[in-house]
């Protein structure tokens, strides 16, 4: 039996305030350790692991790096994949075709760190080998779509 009676007690919040506390605590030079929501990050990524994230200070933003940003009023938690006309393009590793275009000042943290949900590990994502590891998944992003239309083709014969 719990010690505390609401401690097995599920709360929910909304994104908004919820973002405002972690924005909140990165401002104060803390780190925050968030849980990802969605399939946007797979294979790296999958939801329900969480990241480490430690305050965006500007730049220099090192390419392949994971950022949470506010795009249009809602939050995103994507691969920093390039620059164009002063905007910073984002992408999730699961995604094949949609991008965000954002000014650096919707970018709020850098994740630095990834644990699995369901290993005893942690995996330093913001070293140049996981940031290349993630900008080489992009890049191959149009042979991806090409196996999955293919994949999907041989399923229906």
């Amino acid at each position: 039996m719990p010690e505390n009676k609401h401690e097995n007690e599920i709360r929910v919040i909304s994104n908004e305030d919820y973002f405002a506390e972690v924005q909140r605590i990165l401002r104060e030079g803390k780190e925050v350790r968030i849980r990802v929501k969605g399939n946007s990050m797979r294979p790296f990524i999958q939801d329900g692991d969480t990241v480490l994230l430690r305050a965006y200070s500007g730049p220099p933003l090192p390419l392949g790096s994971n950022i949470l940003a506010k795009e249009n009023d809602k939050f995103v938690f994507h691969r920093f994949v390039g620059k164009k006309n002063g905007q910073y393009i984002l992408a999730g590793d699961g995604n094949l075709v949609l991008r965000e275009y954002i000014a650096e000042t919707d970018i709020i943290a850098i994740a630095y760190m990834h644990y699995p949900k369901d290993k005893e590990l942690s995996i330093a994502i913001h070293l140049p080998w996981a940031r290349l590891r993630g900008l080489g998944w992009y890049y191959i992003r149009l042979l991806r779509r090409i196996v999955l239309k293919f994949k999907s083709l041989t399923q229906k014969n």
